[in-house]
Formats: C-alpha cells, sequence, structure tokens
C-alpha cells in the first residue's frame, strides 16, 4: 500500500465520520424538537382544561349566586305577603 492509497482510505475514513457526526446531529436536533413540540402541546392541552375547569368553577359559582338570590327573593315576597296579610287582618279586626 502506497502512502497516496493510505491517505486516501483515511480521507474516506475521515469523510465517513463527519457525514455520522452530521447525520447524528440532524437526528439530534430533529428530535429535540418534536420533544419540544410535544412538550408545547402538553402544555398547551394542560392550559386548556385549566381554563375549562376554570369555567366551569365560574359557572357554578354564578349558579349558586343566582339560586341564592331568587331565594332572596322568595323569603322577602314571602315575607311581604304575610306583613300584607296581617295589615289586611289588623285593619278588618279595626272595622269590628
Amino acid at each position: 500500500m502506497s502512502g497516496l492509497d493510505v491517505a486516501g482510505l483515511l480521507y474516506r475514513l475521515v469523510d465517513r465520520q463527519h457525514d455520522d457526526l452530521q447525520q447524528a446531529t440532524a437526528e439530534a436536533k430533529a428530535e429535540a424538537a418534536h420533544r419540544e413540540q410535544q412538550l408545547r402541546a402538553e402544555a398547551y392541552q394542560r392550559e386548556q382544561a385549566a381554563k375549562a375547569e376554570a369555567s366551569q368553577r365560574e359557572e357554578q359559582a354564578y349558579q349558586r349566586e343566582k339560586e341564592a338570590r331568587a331565594e332572596a327573593y322568595q323569603r322577602e315576597q314571602a315575607a311581604k305577603a304575610e306583613a300584607y296579610q296581617r295589615e289586611q287582618e289588623a285593619m278588618a279586626e279595626a272595622r269590628f
């Protein structure tokens, strides 16, 4: 084997290692990009789930408040009706 043959073999070996390194680098970058995309998708899903849960809690709180207001209004109306009834009875008694 001549020196040129050895140099050619070494050149091809270095060239192949360089290609392997570039391919490994490209694969690592692609894998990192894919993982980042997955993480972003998972974060987005968690954010959407949190928003949906918060919206549901707000809706439940609104419904409880609405029910409490309706109940208070009914009690107020019942108290007014009772007061009116007593007033009517008192007036009827006063006439006799």
